[in-house]
């Protein structure tokens, strides 16, 4: 490689995506810089939950996973806007909870082990590319320059934003998610094992949940963020102070809240960017839009993201030299294979019930009386279903949803702003 290079290819971001990237280009014997914003381990405000088909879409995870405290959970407590309740028990886990802080180290040191370096921190201030590669210029002055870039810097990307890739989120393509992470010692819940999620808290346009894991317990409330600045009247800690008083009411919960340990974040629920690949950058993770619109999960479709942003890179480089030109398209065509349709569906969803509770209240009542239902959303969620197979068993079942989003699709694809599109992930 030229001298001119730091690098083969230049990760940025160590979340889920960043270092699953990494480690995965590593291993192929490519030189790869990890670069991280903050110091690490470094805390990162997140539900954590992940469903347990990341297990089987990454068999080196499983044994990775004993070094660090999860609780895979089995049951999971479902309620209405209006109070309507499912429970469903699987016969296996369903969703890994795990606290951030630990699962993106763990991520990084697998990333190290297969021989990555890493640089943090390391604040990315500026990014220019041109036909020989893409340099990065930090706060502190240095800069680093790759052939290659895979940018997994978060929702509010530096480098989407310096190179013109993603000019700014439109407000209806971000939720707002308050939430804290506090020790069981200052707030437990009532049910250790049980995943729970309130949806229509306070209004529609959104979801509370509590995430309990080993030691903490995640509790929070989500909005779409129109919603949230328009018709929500109180501060964001305050409104998690006025739910984690609503559980404790409840008997859902003991203990206090404890400001210390709140951050509210912006999530993008928008669906994927247009374009998520330009010149020599590929964008992964939450900086290219990969988190599902209705659940609002993101750690998968990181993972995801990243390692076929690698495997691209991978297939696109012959004798040291990366083809930028086949490494776009090879990303965004496998992206849109295996996600694509997840992710925009999604949206669809999202737009079909959030802004209707009563949509809501008769999906609740229609898992408790169809048992179908929750088969197909464990066997998906465990990853014994593709995704494509249980969309359909579910259109199979619930016929009549398939022309209410078809009609949410065309209505979207008409008022779209310029830079989301109806085939999105264009190079």
């Amino acid at each position: 490689m030229s001298s001119k290079y730091d690098a083969e290819v230049i990760v940025a971001g160590a979340g889920p995506a960043g270092a699953t990237a990494a480690r995965a280009l590593a291993r192929s014997g490519v030189r790869v810089l990890l670069i991280e914003r903050d110091a690490l381990p470094r805390q990162k405000p997140c539900g954590g939950g992940i469903s347990t088909r990341v297990l089987s879409r990454f068999d080196w995870l499983a044994p990775a996973l004993d070094r660090i405290p999860t609780n895979r959970v089995s049951s999971l407590y479902l309620e209405g806007p209006s109070g309507d309740v499912f429970r469903m028990q699987s016969n296996g886990p369903a969703v890994i909870l795990i606290r951030r802080i630990e699962f993106d180290y763990l991520l990084v040191s697998l990333a190290v082990e297969a021989g990555a370096s890493i640089a943090a921190p390391a604040a990315i201030a500026q990014a220019r590319q041109d036909a020989d590669g893409v340099t990065l210029r930090l706060r502190d002055g240095r800069e680093f320059r790759a052939p290659m870039v895979v940018a997994a810097d978060g929702v509010n990307s530096v480098i989407a934003r310096r190179l013109g890739i993603n000019p700014g989120w439109p407000t209806a393509r971000l939720a707002l998610d308050m939430m804290e992470e506090t020790p069981v010692q200052a707030l437990r819940t009532a049910e250790p094992e049980t995943l729970s999620v309130f949806y229509g808290y306070g209004g529609a346009h959104g979801y509370a949940y509590i995430f309990p894991k080993r030691e903490h317990v995640n509790v929070g409330i989500g909005y779409v963020l129109p919603y949230f600045k328009e018709r929500i009247g109180l501060a964001p800690y305050d409104l998690q102070q006025q739910f984690v008083g609503d559980l404790r009411h409840r008997g859902l919960v003991d203990g206090t809240s404890r400001r210390e340990h709140f951050t509210p974040f912006l999530i993008p629920i928008g669906g994927p960017l247009s374009k998520t690949a330009h010149g020599r950058v590929l964008l992964a993770g939450d900086a290219g839009g990969f988190v599902n619109g209705f659940s609002a999960e993101g750690i998968y479709y990181a993972m995801v993201t990243g390692d076929l942003a690698a495997r691209a890179i991978l297939d696109a480089r012959t004798d040291g030299a990366i083809a930028p030109e086949r490494a776009r398209r090879a990303y965004v065509r496998a992206w849109r294979r295996e996600i694509g349709a997840e992710l925009r569906d999604s949206v669809l969803i999202q737009k079909y019930l959030f802004p209707h509770p009563g949509r809501m209240d008769r999906l609740v009542r229609a898992a408790n009386t169809r048992p179908e239902f929750s088969t197909i959303l464990v066997d998906y969620a465990s990853g014994r279903l593709s995704y494509r197979t249980a969309r359909r068993r579910l259109l199979w079942h619930f016929p009549r949803l398939l022309p209410r989003l078809a009609w949410i699709a065309i209505k979207r694809r008409a008022g779209s702003p310029g830079h989301a599109s109806a085939q999105p992930g264009q190079v």
